[in-house]
């Protein structure tokens, strides 16, 4: 049997120029609730107001899901009246260049077939929280449309990278952009580029690196509307595995048990070696297997106990402290609805973890980057990482690229 082509081209809408300040949402994650309910409520048109979570309501708000799917709706309702969005016209692919500070990138977007998952041409390495996977599984048909790529990497493959070398400098890009000091270029590329990068990643293996929630999303999509052709593909971003940056998701934990700082300390020195510093500095992890806390002004640097077990899972970082911390000494199951962790990643800053711990007390743990060989290893290995176990910067945005699924809000509209 003749499996799919992993990327193919498709008819998608790009941001207009007018628009780009107002429709281009910025980072999601490295926003606090009350950061995202501000920007949406000053700006009505920004695409977080189509992609908002449960987390996003107010205070008191007492909206079903299904009501906050109709929100998510009405707001791209709201921004295809507006006409911000403009169709390419023609089925393509686009180059997409990041620039932050001294670092780029440079991808492709395409659309992505689901059946990647299943036959093991995609690999993902997190664990779901189910309630976040339905949510946006649900999003797809009453939103009807796509703006979230999901990021991968695969390894570094020379006629891709040309291709795209290629066609971002003969031409202007379509859209060039600065949100919160990362530029974004975007480049519709002819047919030819575009079949060439197809038919390049007919038989790869690609890699989830952001974007795992989505994927359950689109999975859930495909299985409820089999014979839907544009359900079978999503919006996807893939960019080659030497050129990424990852950093670290800080957590702020709640103590299921209740203890103080200094009953929660004994408790960790139990299972790693503690040491009280002075400050922040002192804490934060500069090497592997070392884990920074914070509890109420105080700061300690814990150096985990060696790992005593095979699988590249194991011996990461994030796994020894969401096994021998999060779970053993705190008593949470991260994948717990309403597990009592707050996911801070690195680009918000150190100073935001101490803000949110000092709302009510709670636990701050600094980790040190997961790499992206990691990262591979544990895909290859079909191990999950926990929730949250990298961040992927500079992060793609929603409100650049739109694809229609001729559902929910866009059922006027012929699927891209």
């Amino acid at each position: 049997m003749t499996r799919r082509r992993l990327f193919e081209p498709f008819a998608g809408w790009l941001i207009k120029h007018d628009w780009t300040s107002r429709v281009i949402a910025g980072a999601y994650d490295s926003k606090s609730p009350e950061q995202r309910r501000r920007i949406v409520a000053e700006n009505p048109h920004s695409y977080l107001g189509v992609t908002r979570s449960r987390e996003d309501l107010e205070h008191g708000d007492a909206a079903t899901d299904e009501d906050l799917l109709q929100r998510g709706a009405d707001t791209l309702t709201s921004i295809l009246k507006a006409e911000a969005f403009e169709p390419t016209g023609r089925p393509t692919m686009y180059a997409y260049r990041l620039t932050a500070d001294e670092h780029t990138q440079i991808g492709v977007v395409g659309a992505m077939d689901v059946g990647g998952y299943s036959d093991g041409r995609i690999l993902t390495h997190e664990n779901v929280r189910p309630t976040r996977a339905k949510l946006l599984g649900d999003h797809l048909h009453w939103v009807g449309a796509t703006s979230s790529p999901v990021s991968l990497t695969y390894r570094a493959d020379p006629v891709i990278q040309g291709t795209l070398h290629d066609a971002t400098v003969a031409t202007k890009p379509d859209i060039d952009h600065v949100v919160e000091g990362v530029r974004h270029q975007v480049w519709a590329l002819e047919s030819d580029a575009a079949t060439r990068i197809a038919d390049q990643l007919a038989e790869a293996v690609i890699y989830v690196t952001d974007g795992h929630h989505r994927s359950a999303a689109a999975l859930a999509g495909a299985a409820k509307k089999p014979e839907a052709e544009q359900f079978q593909r999503t919006l996807a971003v893939l960019f080659p595995d030497d050129a990424l940056q990852v950093e670290p998701f800080h957590r702020r934990c709640v103590d299921a048990h209740g203890r103080t700082p200094d009953e929660i300390i004994a408790a960790f020195a139990e299972v790693a070696e503690v040491e009280e510093v002075d400050s922040i500095e002192g804490a934060v992890p500069h090497t592997r297997g070392h884990v920074g806390v914070y509890i109420r002004g105080r700061w300690w640097r814990l150096t985990l106990a060696p790992v005593d077990r095979p699988g590249a899972l194991a011996h990461l970082d994030v796994e020894r402290v969401r096994r021998d911390l999060i779970t053993s000494v705190l008593g949470i199951d991260e994948l717990a609805p309403n597990s009592g962790i707050d996911y801070v990643p690195s680009p918000a800053g150190l100073d935001e973890v101490v803000r949110r711990c000092d709302i009510d007390g709670n636990v701050g743990l600094f980790l040190y980057p997961t790499s992206v060989s990691e990262i591979m290893a544990v895909a290859d290995a079909h191990e999950l990482m926990p929730p949250k176990s990298s961040y992927v910067a500079p992060k793609p945005r929603s409100g650049l690229f739109l694809r229609i699924l001729g559902s929910g809000a866009t059922a006027h509209l012929d699927p891209s």
